[in-house]
């Protein structure tokens, strides 16, 4: 329909508005489509309810005002290396690809409720917020897609920048989320509520938010997360997600991280559970117990059972921080004698250790008589004194003065907290069980 130009001239909107809905139609046997290089777009190119049936291709033009595509339905739109003060596409359909690949947008980018059914390419565009934007959403915004947009294939975001915020809470992705490759948004990522087929690519981001939320992707949907950033200044906040595999670096992860209700199928790296532990401590908001759990119940998914066990017992520890006196009292004797439970060794190394001291001890300060003419055994009288639940008659039968008494009264004591402890341990692996 329109021939290639080689140099900057003026076209008014009005005359690419009358050439797009059928001015000018197609010669015999040509494949009808618009493509305009290096022009400059004068007035508003307004195709709000438009039906177009033909491609649309922008190389390199510049626009002078915001192109309104609202309700509009086309075929696929391609803006590449070109300059616009805006776009302003609400509720538009585009049977192809919507191309602003190496753009420059210097307002706000609006489509809430865009169906595409082909990508959604950004690469290498620049994008920013102005004044409009922030009158409209209360924060400089460069780009909003916002709920109920579609895309059929994939969203490119390698090498763009954004001076502002970028909204793609909502968004249905058909394909993969490209979002590495050097994107740097100066403001907040949103992916909050996203549902993505595919992966979300975060490799290499740089994402910038001083003091407030850098990305939040809480509630998205994806089979893989890759969360490589090289940079991240401000929260990751992915409450939430529920991801098939979560791909990161814990020793560079974002320093304020929210995992509380994160759940994933597999990590890469899995990691032992001493590269993982700092990495769960990274909540701003303090200490939540679900992200100990979901990375336990991973490491039994994958047979590291021991790993299992180191993170429920540092959930234990960093819980205990909350507690009462009291209850931080209880839980670090738990601690001291059974690791919570998760270090049951520790119960036969205290039996072990309490019982050769009685024994040796009582077998130089023996009792110096007994009744019923049982005779005294060192090693059972131990026994008796120090596991509660069994009576073999030596307790009964013999008594002591002396330091001896004393020694004899803080097994039973000992022995008590132990078995209480081991107790309290088997009923909490029961109950997670």
């Amino acid at each position: 329909m329109a021939q290639p130009s080689s140099g900057a001239r003026t076209v008014r909107a009005a005359v690419i508005r009358s050439l797009l809905l059928g001015a000018q139609p197609a010669e015999p046997g040509q494949q009808p489509a618009l493509r305009l290089h290096g022009a400059e777009v004068a007035g508003v190119l307004d195709l709000r309810h438009a039906e177009v049936d033909v491609a649309v291709e922008f190389v390199g033009c510049t626009f002078d005002s915001v192109p309104s595509l609202s309700f509009a339905r086309l075929r696929g739109v391609s803006f590449e290396g070109s300059t616009l003060p805006g776009l302003d596409a609400f509720a538009a359909t585009v049977a192809g690809t919507l191309s602003f690949v190496k753009c420059t947008l210097t307002g706000a980018v609006v489509s809430y409720g865009v169906q595409v059914s082909g990508d959604l390419d950004f690469d290498w565009a620049h994008l920013s917020g102005d004044g409009r934007a922030e009158e409209l959403f209360g924060d400089r915004v460069a780009a909003v897609f916002g709920d109920s947009m579609q895309v059929g294939r994939h969203v490119y975001l390698q090498g763009t920048t954004a001076s502002g915020n970028v909204e793609l809470s909502g968004i249905r992705v058909g394909g993969a989320v490209h979002a590495h490759r050097g994107l740097r948004v100066e403001g907040m990522l949103r992916l909050r509520g996203a549902d993505v087929t595919g992966e979300v690519n975060l490799t290499d981001a740089v994402l910038l938010n001083p003091g407030g939320t850098a990305l939040d992707a809480q509630g998205l949907r994806a089979a893989e997360l890759s969360l490589r950033p090289e940079r991240v200044d401000g929260t990751a906040d992915l409450r939430h997600i529920q991801v098939q595999v979560l791909r990161d670096d814990p020793a560079s992860s974002p320093a304020r991280l929210r995992l509380d209700g994160a759940r994933y199928t597999a990590l890469d790296p899995a990691g032992v559970a001493g590269s993982r532990l700092p990495w769960l401590q990274r909540d701003p908001t303090g200490y939540r117990p679900q992200p100990y759990e979901q990375l336990a119940t991973h490491y039994r998914q994958i047979g590291h059972e021991a790993d299992a066990r180191t993170v429920l017992l540092a959930k234990q520890r960093r819980r205990r921080r909350q507690l009462s006196p009291p209850a931080v009292a209880w839980g670090l004797l738990q601690d001291l004698l059974v690791g919570y439970g998760y270090r049951p060794g520790r119960a036969a190394l205290w039996l072990l250790g309490l019982t050769a001291l009685g024994s040796v001890m009582f077998h130089f300060h023996p009792p110096t008589a007994g009744r019923g003419g049982v005779a005294f055994h060192p090693l059972i009288y131990t026994l008796d004194v120090l596991v509660p639940i069994v009576n073999f008659g030596q307790e009964t039968a013999f008594g002591f003065t002396g330091n001896a008494r004393w020694l004899a009264y803080l097994l039973a004591i000992l022995g008590w907290l132990l078995f209480t402890a081991v107790a309290a341990a088997l009923t909490r692996t029961f109950n997670r069980s």
